[in-house]
């Protein structure tokens, strides 16, 4: 099946920065759906912490517990900031867009990992459970750490850019 010239949008050949345009966009939405779902697993994984008891005390007492959960919260509130810096810098130039975009997607992508994983540790064997949402929700974050390129492909992106 051929595609008639009158089907074209835009001048042929000329698609690519319309596309990184549109995909830099979508990063900083993807951005935004990350950091609520680390904020979700953030307060599951506390709420979780403050009920669950071993030795007759809740694990949320114990210190390096209390370390892990604040680390989550670093992670969260570095990748709250990083959503806000892309979203701002998505009218500037291409290359600041750019950089914003991948300088974000890599801290999405680390933080995400992070905070889901130590989320489903606090939880322990419940973590990836069908029963709570804490499994369903670092699924999602690792989808979208893979969604238009991974960590390794925007901090190549991102030097490249600067």
């Amino acid at each position: 099946m051929k595609v008639g010239a009158d089907a074209v949008i835009g001048e042929v050949g000329k698609a690519l920065p319309l596309i990184e345009k549109v995909t830099d966009q979508a990063i900083a939405a993807l951005s935004a759906e990350a950091a609520g779902g680390m904020k979700e697993l953030n307060d599951a994984t506390v709420e979780y912490c403050k009920t669950r008891k071993q030795f007759g005390v809740p694990i949320g007492k114990f210190q390096v517990l209390q370390h892990r959960m604040v680390d989550m919260f670093m992670a969260y509130e570095q990748s709250v900031s990083m959503t806000y810096m892309v979203t701002l810098k998505l009218g500037e130039s291409e290359e600041e867009r750019r950089k914003a975009a991948s300088g974000a997607k890599v801290q999405i992508g680390k933080a995400g990992r992070f905070v889901g994983q130590q989320a489903v540790q606090l939880h322990g064997g419940m973590g990836m459970t069908d029963e709570l949402n804490v499994g369903h929700y670092f699924k999602r974050l690792t989808m979208i750490d893979t969604q238009f390129g991974n960590v390794d492909h925007h901090l190549t992106r991102y030097s490249a850019a600067a």
